[in-house]
């Protein structure tokens, strides 16, 4: 790496720890581009020129966390070696029990003020967070599991990032409860199948998130048929 690659890597991380420890006792609302120069202890033009926007230096933000979250993920993973269903259970309640002490969830989870933050996550604005760690995912599960073939492992870690948002957007749960939901979705769903159940019915929480109809369609469904 070069100097000055070095020295805009660091920029860029010293200023994401500032704007993490404002968003630790603050809504993301009231989180400034000026606080966060002052407490990176950097200029206000200098911020500007690295991330442009209040709003490119949030999502610069959400995916600094998410890549902290997945370097946890990795290390639980490479702990399971040869049981990939333990492995991705794990690391799912991992990531979970991480993310609820995370000053970016707290945010999420906040009644008001994280408005711009939602919309990075929750919704198709979203899809660069859900690509980067999708692709970090299959990353991880092709080092530590490489017999697995590359399509379904995308496809499988696409479901396992989206449901993860969907956990942070509107916990149900606990972390416990909900690793065991990516597989229990297919087994509920086969059992049902089996008894001769030909319909359920979806209960959707956010209109502004219908990509999920889209991947049950084409993801858990066809699972269901191969029991």
């Amino acid at each position: 790496m070069t100097f000055a690659a070095a020295s805009k890597a660091l920029l860029r991380l010293t200023v994401l720890e500032a704007a993490n420890r404002l968003a630790a006792d603050r809504p993301w609302s009231a989180v400034t581009m000026a606080q966060i120069a002052k407490e990176a202890g950097v200029s206000r033009q200098t911020l500007y020129n690295e991330f442009g926007t209040r709003d490119e230096l949030a999502a610069a933000y959400v995916l600094w966390a998410s890549e902290q979250f997945l370097d946890e993920v990795d290390r639980e993973v490479a702990a399971h070696e040869g049981d990939l269903r333990g492995a991705l259970a794990a690391a799912f309640q991992l990531f979970l029990e991480l993310a609820v002490e995370h000053p970016l969830v707290r945010a999420l989870g906040a009644t008001t003020g994280a408005e711009g933050l939602h919309a990075l996550v929750a919704t198709s604005a979203g899809a660069p967070v859900v690509l980067a760690a999708t692709e970090r995912l299959v990353a991880i599960t092709a080092s530590a599991f490489p017999y697995v073939e590359p399509v379904e492992s995308r496809r499988a870690c696409e479901v396992i990032v989206r449901l993860a948002i969907s956990y942070l957007t509107v916990p149900t749960a606990g972390a416990v409860d909900a690793a065991s939901t990516v597989d229990q979705v297919v087994d509920t769903l086969a059992t049902w199948a089996a008894a001769g159940v030909q319909r359920v019915y979806l209960q959707i929480l956010d209109l502004h998130d219908l990509e999920h109809i889209a991947l049950i369609a084409r993801e858990i469904l066809p699972a269901v048929r191969d029991r």
